[in-house]
């Protein structure tokens, strides 16, 4: 009777756990089912830019600034077959001339102010116009203008040397007056000798000028 009972609760455990296990263990034999794919939703796309038009009234002084300008190559040219001069240009100057008239071809010492404006410097080295980046305006062979001379070109790159008392004081104080491309030293005489101490300035005519005047100045 114990083991009919036994027997009997057997089946029905089996009978009910077989539903669970089927349900545990996937199919054997079977490849797995593939996810579904995932949308992805597109980014918005970026708005394209608003390009302001010019008004009329740029659009005018757009076009008058283009009548009045010239290419610095074609200003040279035009110099050159007009005065035989000859110009050796570094590949760096690049300008667009704008002046009010319109400049067709300029005397050397317009030249030397347009170049000036633009941020060159101009030598004569023998026979021909250099012109380079005024950062190396220091560089060339500029004259030796000890007294003035009107005929010399405001604009003119020159050197001079100027004796003065206690000059290495007074580069502090003048050294702030002159533009980079400028170049400015001081030579001490010797402690016995002050008097001999000697400013040395290289810079355009006209502001090697007012130096000089600055300096007679303080030490009158």
């Amino acid at each position: 009777m114990n083991l009919s009972c036994s027997v009997a609760t057997f089946v029905v455990s089996a009978v009910l756990a077989g539903p669970a296990l089927a349900q545990q263990e996937p199919n054997r034999g079977q490849a797995p089912q593939a996810r579904p794919p995932t949308t992805q939703i597109p980014a918005p796309a970026a708005e394209a830019p608003v390009v302001r038009q010019p008004s009329p009234a740029e659009l005018e002084a757009q076009r008058r600034r283009d009548e009045r300008s010239v290419d610095l190559e074609d200003l040279l040219a035009r110099m050159s077959e007009a005065t035989g001069m000859k110009f050796l240009v570094d590949p760096r100057v690049r300008a667009q001339v704008n002046t009010v008239p319109r400049i067709e071809t300029p005397t050397y010492a317009e030249l030397l102010t347009i170049l000036r404006v633009h941020g060159y410097a101009a030598a004569e080295v023998g026979g021909r116009v250099n012109i380079v980046p005024d950062a190396l305006a220091r560089f060339l062979p500029t004259r030796l203008l000890q007294r003035d001379d009107d005929s010399v070109p405001d604009d003119e790159y020159v050197t001079r040397i100027i004796t003065t008392p206690n000059a290495p004081y007074l580069v502090a104080i003048l050294r702030p007056l002159l533009p980079q491309s400028a170049h400015l030293a001081a030579s001490m005489g010797g402690d016995d000798e002050p008097s001999n101490d000697k400013l040395i300035i290289m810079d355009t005519y006209s502001n090697v000028r007012r130096i000089t005047e600055i300096v007679n100045t303080l030490t009158r």
